[in-house]
């Protein structure tokens, strides 16, 4: 029952659902970001420091039209009003972010409910494929580390590490970013996967070359 329910969000999100759009009158269901959270912490929690032009899909609808930053430590998503960010508490099923605001053409897709292979349903996880029989998945995980630093003591840092997953049918598997661990998944329209590797010179090494195999195993017929 969760799987069917989380390919019904993800299906909503990529399809631009016709969800009941909402405005941020007043954040009342909202709290303040304290900034003095992370005080003493090197780096950031957050997927971009800058704002970024965005929609969120909530148990109540859709926000339409919103400046967001993702807190990928504690999995807060927070908006801008009036030059203060406030931390939305709705249940959150999906955001869409558009870093090249007002160009939507460029996405990045991100959504909660994943519970396989270490995820929590709290996390947002980014849907690099996130439609066809093969999906690609990233996870970017904030972890604070410490470090001994001469005249400084121990110095607390923000460290990303990033996972990826593929989905084919009810399988999630992690995996790495090389042709070994992939290419298994693909080996039935390998013809066509193989004609893109070949004319692209992809090494599969790269996100955007997984990327690339993937869309074309979907689109092969």
């Amino acid at each position: 029952m969760k799987k069917i329910f989380f390919a019904i969000i993800l299906t909503l999100v990529l399809q631009s659902s016709q969800a009941q759009l909402l405005q941020l009158q007043d954040p009342v269901s909202s709290k303040n970001f304290n900034p003095d959270k992370y005080a003493g912490i090197r780096g950031t929690p957050l997927f971009q420091d800058k704002w970024i032009h965005g929609s969120v899909i909530t148990s109540k609808g859709m926000y339409p039209d919103l400046e967001l930053k993702i807190d990928l430590y504690d999995n807060i998503l927070f908006f801008n009003k009036e030059d203060a960010s406030f931390e939305l508490l709705d249940q959150i099923f999906s955001i869409k972010l558009f870093p090249k605001w007002p160009d939507t053409l460029q996405q990045l897709i991100f959504v909660k409910g994943m519970n396989q292979n270490g995820l929590k349903p709290e996390q947002y996880v980014q849907a690099l494929v996130g439609i066809g029989a093969i999906q690609l998945y990233r996870s970017d995980i904030k972890q604070v580390t410490e470090m001994s630093e001469i005249n400084a003591g121990m110095i607390k840092t923000f460290a990303n590490t990033s996972r990826y997953y593929i989905k084919k049918g009810n399988e999630l598997k992690l995996i790495k970013l090389n042709k070994d661990e992939i290419m298994p998944f693909l080996i039935d329209r390998e013809a066509a996967v193989n004609a893109v590797i070949e004319t692209k010179r992809l090494s599969l090494k790269k996100e955007s070359d997984i990327i690339q195999v993937i869309q074309a195993y979907n689109n092969a017929q």
